[in-house]
């Protein structure tokens, strides 16, 4: 019975989890198979400042709705959600807004050559957070297969244009500007597929003192999992932008085309099935909470596995072989690339395992934990870096260092998350609190706000 009722779980996980999952893979080989194009037309130096970029943009648009968007997951349905889109839609200008004045005053200190990006990464910001809350809407809605499209979308549509921005000579901060364009492109797509011209208006007309009630009750998203965030964000995309700071942009780039070619393995599988496993948890109905509990358990157990067979085994192959590869397939001047991508080989195999139940802190409202693991995590990376530098230790040997300390971090996360998983489907003896509608959030009986 137990057997069956496994089955039934895991046939329509794996059938979505393989959906989202083959249309990412096409986005990523696409990004992966321009890569040796891409080297011959930009030099280490460009891929080095747009890497930088790419980092400060990633941090910055995880901080621009303040992890509000997230909250789209769990606020009730009907006009709490619309208010809550609109709240998102509030913090991401402001956020920009800020990041854009901010900008304007720093951009004098700013090296010569990175000072064009002063303009451009609070759009790429806005533009970035935006696409993120549209996922999280989409999400929320079950419309996998809009998320699914967008997840090629994107990724192809920046690749092909850096490529032809390239051959006309743009030069280097074109593959910024490719970056840019490609997630309007998303943000175009995702907007006439999830939206309705009637739900434009109902988020627009939003009360305001709607947005306010929802702030105050999803207030641990941006008091817990906004620090977290920044923390984890922080852990993949700040070591580039110290890299480049302490050993130049070159250095950067071939950190960031490793990082790149590193990374992708990770995106074709590992964060779609964290959107899957999201999704499949987010629109479990009906009243047997215990039921609910098992099946979430099952199936972030099982995705972590398939994460293992699927990326991990081959991402430790892949980093053990790039030395001999890297240097006949990207060109001679990217002969570091290899030795780089094997340091950090390590890391993103355990960043795969983590990647499927990365969330389940957030949705079962940990953010404390979630930001105490988060703590643990950066320690472990950026240790190694300020020793390192400190020691005047050679760079790949930092990358090293760094890549062992975010394994064990992400090992930490992974285990931490499955340990919440199992307690909650333990808990078969008690009843789920019986939500109330009050101020237009969802309280328990007991005036907890869930």
């Amino acid at each position: 019975m137990r057997s069956h009722a496994a089955r039934q779980l895991m046939g329509p996980l794996i059938y979505a989890a393989s959906g989202v999952s083959i249309l990412s893979i096409l986005g990523q080989l696409t990004v992966v198979a321009t890569i040796p194009l891409l080297t011959r037309l930009y030099s280490p130096s460009d891929f080095g400042v747009f890497t930088i970029y790419l980092g400060i943009v990633n941090i910055l648009a995880a901080t621009a709705a303040l992890r509000l968007d997230v909250s789209l997951y769990v606020v009730a349905t009907g006009e709490q959600a619309h208010a809550a889109l609109k709240l998102v839609l509030v913090a991401i200008v402001m956020t920009s807004l800020l990041t854009a004045g901010s900008g304007v005053l720093l951009s004098a200190s700013a090296p010569e050559r990175l000072r064009g990006l002063v303009f451009l990464v609070p759009i790429g910001m806005a533009a970035t957070s935006l696409v993120e809350a549209l996922n999280c809407w989409s999400l929320r809605r079950g419309q996998l297969r809009d998320f699914a499209i967008g997840r090629l979308v994107s990724p192809v549509f920046m690749a092909l244009s850096q490529v032809s921005f390239g051959v006309l000579q743009w030069g280097g901060d074109s593959m910024v500007l490719a970056h840019i364009l490609s997630q309007l492109v998303l943000i175009g797509f995702l907007g006439i597929r999830v939206f309705t011209w009637n739900e434009v208006c109902r988020v627009t007309r939003a009360p305001w003192k709607d947005l306010m009630a929802v702030a105050r009750g999803e207030y641990k998203f941006p008091l817990f999992d906004l620090p977290a965030t920044i923390l984890c964000f922080a852990i993949i995309n700040l070591p580039a932008i110290l890299i480049g700071s302490f050993f130049g942009t070159s250095m950067a780039g071939h950190f960031g085309v490793a990082a790149r070619l590193f990374s992708s393995p990770i995106s074709l599988v590992a964060l779609p099935l964290s959107n899957v496993f999201v999704a499949e948890t987010t629109k479990c109905k009906g009243n047997d909470q215990s039921c609910k509990s098992e099946q979430s358990y099952k199936s972030g157990v099982f995705l972590v596995l398939l994460a293992g067979v699927l990326i991990t085994l081959p991402a430790l192959a892949i980093g053990a072989a790039a030395p001999y590869f890297v240097g006949p397939l990207l060109g001679p001047d990217w002969i570091l690339t290899g030795n780089l991508m094997t340091a950090l080989a390590l890391m993103g195999a355990a960043q795969a395992l983590s990647t499927p139940v990365q969330e389940v802190p957030t949705l079962l409202r940990r953010q404390g934990l979630r930001l105490v693991v988060d703590t643990v995590r950066t320690l472990l990376v950026f240790a190694p870096i300020v020793l390192g530098v400190y020691e005047k230790w050679d760079p790949l040997h930092i990358i090293y260092a760094m890549s062992a300390g975010g394994a064990v971090g992400y090992l930490i996360r992974t285990a931490v998350s499955l340990f919440l998983l199992r307690g909650v489907s333990k808990q078969k003896d008690v009843a789920a609190p019986k939500p109330v509608h009050h101020l237009g959030l969802i309280r328990t009986e007991t005036g907890e706000v869930v």
